[in-house]
């Protein structure tokens, strides 16, 4: 359990749900965790957590849509490691809802929490990650990034983006040998998913369509959608890089 042994791993959204099924993952396999998040209870004690488990790891604070935040967190970065292996980038929001609905406030929320923070926090860990051998960095997009959502207009389209951003960046940073994918899940059963069927109106009716609509015929665990984004960060996708990995239990497929 040493595919990220002595890596740096920063993984934002890693409070819970995804990300912190994440870090616990690649904690597992070596790697020293930074988990960021704007909830310090809940990212200091999933840091004590994994620490207790034998893993590295701590929590820092940061708002990833602003930008003087980010800025501090990667001096932090710099000072305490002098690199950058991984990027994980999964904060992210998704309030569901009708587009004629929609406020503006909601719509410049989504798009700072999901595509701005994405900018941000890539733009200012580049010339850290440019000081790893093994440099990796993964954008969550989802199934909503690649057909279509209606009642989530706002959150499908900066998915979408993130894809797109994804393929762009892997072709601007590949001359510095860093690698650039994204991580497509599926429904998954975590306080996110379930937050958004609450938006919905219909929480029981959503999740159960959702499991439906999934070939597999139910929600994905948040192991599964970690394991993905360990392949993506070790060396076993060494040759992989703007490539949108689907783990969706076929939603896409039909």
């Amino acid at each position: 359990m040493t595919r990220l042994n002595n890596r740096i791993a920063l993984i934002t959204g890693g409070t819970s749900g995804i990300g912190a099924s994440i870090a616990r993952t690649f904690a597992a396999e070596g790697a020293t965790v930074v988990i960021c998040g704007r909830r310090e209870e809940l990212g200091n004690a999933l840091a004590e957590e994994i620490v207790a488990e034998g893993g590295k790891a701590m929590f820092r604070r940061c708002d990833v849509s602003n930008e003087s935040e980010v800025q501090t967190l990667m001096s932090a970065m710099k000072s305490d490691f002098g690199r950058i292996d991984i990027v994980v980038n999964n904060a992210g929001t998704a309030p569901a809802g009708l587009l004629e609905e929609m406020t503006m406030d909601t719509w410049s929320t989504v798009i700072a929490n999901n595509i701005t923070s994405i900018f941000l926090v890539t733009k200012h860990a580049i010339s850290l990650l440019k000081e790893s051998k093994n440099a990796s960095v993964i954008n969550l997009g989802s199934t909503f990034g690649v057909v279509g959502a209606g009642g989530s207009v706002a959150y499908a389209m900066t998915k979408a983006a993130a894809i797109s951003m994804t393929k762009s960046l892997a072709i601007e940073l590949a001359p510095s040998g860093i690698r650039v994918n994204a991580l497509c899940p599926g429904a998954t059963g975590t306080p996110f998913l379930f937050n958004w069927a609450e938006d919905t109106g219909d929480s029981d009716g959503t999740i159960n369509w959702l499991i439906d609509h999934h070939p597999i015929g139910r929600l994905s665990r948040p192991e599964e959608q970690a394991t993905a984004a360990l392949f993506l960060a070790s060396d076993d996708s060494s040759y992989v890089t703007g490539h949108a990995l689907l783990v969706d239990g076929g939603y896409t497929a039909q």
